[in-house]
């Protein structure tokens, strides 16, 4: 709707399109978070009376808020002006979610490049597990020698047990 506003001239609505934007352009300044268009307090009825006096007298959109800017200040404004320190209210969001998507993608290529190394290193080679293997082996009395059957209780062979 806004955007319909923002591409039609100021000559071309009428009065009361003019008085009904230019009231959801102006905050209430005793009110919480609302625009004199939807709020009932005795000075937001009283300052659409002024805007309407106003547009009745020819005044331009700018000029009218100019007007509200001049008595009440910037914070009259529902949306602040694109210049100054204002200039931050407009642009941060747009860093705010470049940063939080690039740190996403930073998140995810990282668990990836630490996926692939879990995945290369895996699990060890045969090589490296023999010496622990045999370890094993020989704490539960398996030996692969003919000799070392009276340490087996049960005299089962190698396959047998490992089986």
């Amino acid at each position: 709707m806004m955007i319909t506003f923002g591409c039609i001239r100021e000559e071309d609505i009428t009065l009361e399109q003019r008085m009904h934007q230019l009231t959801n352009q102006l905050m209430c300044p005793v009110c919480d978070a609302q625009t004199i268009d939807g709020s009932n307090a005795q000075i937001s009825q009283d300052m659409r009376a002024k805007v309407q006096e106003l547009l009745q007298e020819g005044k331009s959109n700018s000029e009218i808020k100019d007007y509200f800017v001049l008595r009440y200040g910037e914070d009259i404004l529902a949306a602040p002006k694109g210049i100054g320190f204002n200039l931050l209210a407009w642009i941060m969001p747009i860093f705010i979610v470049l940063g939080g998507i690039s740190i996403a993608f930073l998140a995810l290529k990282n668990m990836r490049r630490s996926n692939k190394q879990a995945a290369m290193t895996g699990m060890p080679k045969q090589h490296e597990l023999s010496k622990y293997l045999k370890q094993v082996d020989t704490d539960l009395g398996i030996h692969e020698d003919k000799n070392s059957q009276d340490h087996n209780p049960n005299n089962q062979s190698v396959d047998e047990i490992k089986s």
